[in-house]
């Protein structure tokens, strides 16, 4: 077995490689070439292709180029040279102060939160578009098998949710709380460094599916909403245009029917439209990698309840269990997408013993037996669950040396996995340049998407959403115009730093523990250990991620950033792949990434340190004046 094929490998330069950095674009912001499938971004094919013909050297093609020009302009008769029709006359019944378009768990939590707000309750039009039918969320049962789109819904969201009348709503059968987590990586066998965040006396997080919030969200709306909020559901925008002045936007919905709002919120997902009608640019990058899910069956435990998340880091993404109930978890395996393929085509099986593996082989075996399941299916003969086994008895696996080390609790074995929850989707990190547009506003994935990995991504929008929600009723409170900068202005004032800290801390996060070599495993293994033993450092670890209720509070301006400034973290090109090369080398190679990496995991600390010290500085003033007040 080559070595250069493995996945679960250590990340190496390319021999081919001489510099990591991407080089700068003249007067190019790195959101041009966003890797967006819909950006906005990229540039017209007539920047793009320069051949002999069109290069600014040939004098003959520069004069073509103009003549071919002149003659497409003087096609007055084509579609595209026809101005726009005017926006028709648009009824009082179809206008409207907000206009909500996306009807998943931003949209609707966005509603109830405008619907928690008693100035904007009882002096505000709302409407919400969702582009198909609701139905299937209006009806959801709760009984069944387990949907694989789960969430994991932080302490603070809930206590936000229960304090808006959301959360009774929610089928509790159907949601799990989180009383602890353990995390740990363990490149040696010798060796499990590990991070257990013991219980608070509150669960920290409870695990939901997606399908039993939006029933909550569209019931309370239901319940509270009516002649306040208004839903359209299977309508499409086709059209979006600024009114006149500048003062509302219309949007076409279908073929022929107008409406209008003061302000449109954009709760439309990462390829939203109000983002790209806006003309805001995102910035980030594609990880090169795939999640795969799954619900997966086991007996419950003997000695404690199925209530503890595990998350383990391998060379190629983390792997988590998160709890369902007592005899069900879901499992999210980040991994690179010749591996997620090869997993999604193995039987139910065969699946079923891979996840065991992933759990609980040493990396080195693992990464042996990966190496095999690929190259069967990529001759298009997945293994069998008996080949799997037949590897596993011949494959070396090594043992850690007795009372050197403990092995951290493992989660149950699994017995089965529901062949239909098997799916996976493609992980990308990016965030918008800004949160607000003329008369439009962004919450949510349309405002920024983020690896799963500390399970943060619904959580970042429902407080997305509240922060508005709040600001727009200060506005509304003052008499403002909703749609207004100067009224919204608070709005990224308070979201964009603490976002930008979460999306960042997370994608560091992600390459600190995705490196593989001695000193960098020495250090993280040492880091983890360390913060293991730190209790307060924990508490603050988990206070930061929303595990338990904090007071909201405004975030500082948003100052102008640099494209140096904008970089997550290590990022890598289209063909990323964890090989390995042989010789001096390898020895070369190690030192330098050794030498670079342990630079960026300083940095990396310090800026994270840093942001959770300002974050706290802001709780305790914020605290202190509440008290003041009393």
């Amino acid at each position: 077995m080559r070595a250069s094929t493995s996945l679960l490998t250590v990340p190496r330069a390319s021999g081919r490689t001489i510099c990591t950095r991407p080089l700068p674009l003249p007067s190019t912001s790195r959101s041009s070439i966003n890797y967006h499938p819909r950006s906005l971004h990229t540039p017209p094919s007539s920047l793009v292709r320069q051949d002999a013909r069109t290069s600014p050297c040939n004098p003959q093609a520069i004069l073509s180029s103009r003549l071919s020009a002149g003659r497409a302009r003087n096609h007055s008769s084509s579609a595209a040279a026809e101005p726009p029709k005017a926006i028709p006359e648009i009824s009082e019944e179809n206008s409207y102060d907000i206009v909500i378009i996306g009807g998943a768990n931003a949209g609707l939590a966005f509603a109830c939160a405008l619907l928690s707000q008693p100035t904007i309750s009882s002096t505000t039009k709302i409407l919400l578009l969702e582009g198909s039918s609701l139905d299937k969320t209006r009806n959801w049962s709760g009984e069944g098998a387990w949907e694989n789109r789960i969430s994991s819904l932080t302490w603070e969201n809930i206590s936000w949710l229960e304090s808006i009348g959301v959360w009774k709503h929610i089928e509790q059968s159907r949601s799990c709380p989180v009383e602890e987590m353990i995390i740990w990586a363990n490149p040696s066998p010798n060796s499990f460094p590990t991070i257990h965040f013991p219980p608070l006396g509150h669960p920290m997080a409870r695990m939901t599916e997606n399908m039993n919030l939006q029933r909550a969200l569209l019931r309370r709306i239901e319940e509270i909403g009516k002649g306040k909020v208004d839903i359209k559901e299977g309508k499409k925008v086709q059209e979006m245009r600024l009114g006149e002045g500048e003062r509302w936007v219309g949007l076409r919905v279908g073929e022929t029917e107008w409406i209008k709002g003061s302000l449109v919120v954009g709760a439309d997902g990462p390829n939203s439209p109000v983002r790209l009608f806006s003309k805001i640019e995102t910035y980030g990058h594609a990880y090169q990698t795939h999640a795969v899910v799954a619900t997966l069956n086991h007996p419950p435990s003997s000695l404690y309840p199925n209530t503890t998340a595990f998350q383990r880091f391998l060379p190629t993404g983390p792997i988590a269990f998160l709890p369902l109930s007592s005899e069900a978890s879901t499992m999210v395996w980040s991994t690179l997408p010749p591996h997620a393929a090869a997993l999604k085509r193995l039987s139910p099986e065969a699946l079923t013993l891979m996840v065991n593996c992933g759990y609980q082989l040493p990396e080195s075996t693992l990464t042996a037996l990966t190496d095999e399941m690929i190259r069967a299916d990529q001759l298009g003969q997945p293994l069998s669950a008996n080949q799997i086994n037949d590897l596993l008895a011949s494959l070396p696996i090594p043992g850690n040396t007795v009372g050197e080390t403990d092995q951290p609790i493992l989660p149950p074995t699994i017995t089965s996995i529901h062949a239909p929850s098997v799916a996976s989707f493609p992980l990308r990190l990016s965030h918008a340049n800004e949160y607000l547009g003329k008369r439009t506003a962004l919450v949510g994935d349309a405002a920024h998407t983020i690896h799963p990995l500390a399970g943060q991504g619904l959580n970042q929008g429902l407080a997305d959403v509240r922060c508005l929600a709040e600001v727009l009723e200060n506005a509304r409170k003052l008499g403002g115009d909703l749609g207004s900068i100067t009224s919204l202005a608070d709005y990224p004032r308070e979201r964009y730093p603490l976002n930008h800290l979460i999306l960042s801390t997370t994608d560091k996060l992600h390459y600190i523990f995705r490196a593989r070599n001695g000193i960098v495993n020495w250090f993280r293994g040492t880091g983890l250990e360390i913060i293991n033993e730190l209790g307060p450092l924990k508490k603050l670890l988990m206070g930061g991620a929303g595990a338990k209720p904090n007071i909201t509070t405004r975030g500082e301006i948003s100052k102008s950033r640099k494209n140096d400034e904008r970089e997550f973290g290590r990022v890598r090109g289209a063909g990323d792949e964890l090989g390995q090369i042989g010789g001096w080398q390898m020895t070369a190679a190690n030192g330098v990434e050794s030498w670079f990496t342990i630079k960026g995991v300083a940095k990396m600390a310090g800026e994270v340190g840093v942001g959770l010290v300002r974050e706290g500085m802001r709780k305790a003033v914020g605290a202190l004046d509440n008290r003041s007040k009393r």
